[in-house]
């Protein structure tokens, strides 16, 4: 990838003002759903907040079961799927924050045997989707958590892509996109960016809560 002046320039200035909008904001700490801090190194469940919309994310093949693996969802409300760690990506905390630029990595072998990270793709058809394989701190890979107020009184998350916020992205634009589960021909819901709301959920993956300050 050939590497200009200008972008580094675009890549600097958007850098500078992700980091003094977060740095000056009161960001929120995301929390999981037994009140703990998300924490950076821990692998959780993500799971659907709404009941009765299918079960928590994991890893697929596609039709032709080729690589790299989707993120789908389950369809079983009791099957919670795999377990994903989310790390920062430009601020090295203990936590994750709202709105804070982060990599998504699945917590499971890969039979694939390459990188387990998520990152949006353009598949055959065209249409965008969520795989494993991708790279920390590129756009295609580069994710934010914020809260989602779709039920008073019960505090969930909404994952988004927001591919300026990190690496060397030629673009201006500066938006995110929402990240959640679509249906192909039979049914099986696989994760992509989408207009429609998809409420999230994180469950500490090990037997016993991890407690944090």
């Amino acid at each position: 990838m050939k590497i200009t002046l200008s972008s580094l320039l675009l890549n600097l200035f958007v850098f500078t003002t992700t980091f003094s909008h977060l740095s000056t904001a009161a960001v929120d700490v995301i929390y999981d759903s037994a009140g703990n801090k998300l924490l950076k190194g821990v692998p959780y469940y993500i799971l659907p907040l709404l009941r009765g919309t299918g079960g928590g994310l994991t890893l697929s093949g596609s039709i032709n079961n080729t690589c790299p693996l989707s993120v789908t969802q389950e369809p079983f409300e009791l099957s919670y799927g795999v377990p994903f760690i989310i790390t920062p990506i430009l601020f090295d905390e203990e936590f994750i924050r709202e709105s804070y630029p982060v990599s998504v990595n699945a917590d499971i072998a890969d039979p694939c045997q390459g990188s387990k990270i998520w990152k949006v793709t353009t598949g055959a058809a065209t249409a965008k989707t969520v795989t494993i394989g991708g790279v920390s701190n590129t756009p295609e890979s580069c994710f934010q958590v914020v809260e989602n107020k779709m039920m008073p009184g019960l505090q969930s998350y909404q994952i988004q892509h927001c591919p300026f916020k990190c690496g060397l992205n030629s673009t201006t634009s500066r938006s995110c996109y929402n990240i959640g589960v679509v249906s192909d021909a039979v049914g099986k819901g696989f994760l992509a960016p989408t207009d429609v709301i998809f409420p999230v959920v994180f469950s500490n993956s090990f037997g016993t809560p991890i407690q944090s300050s």
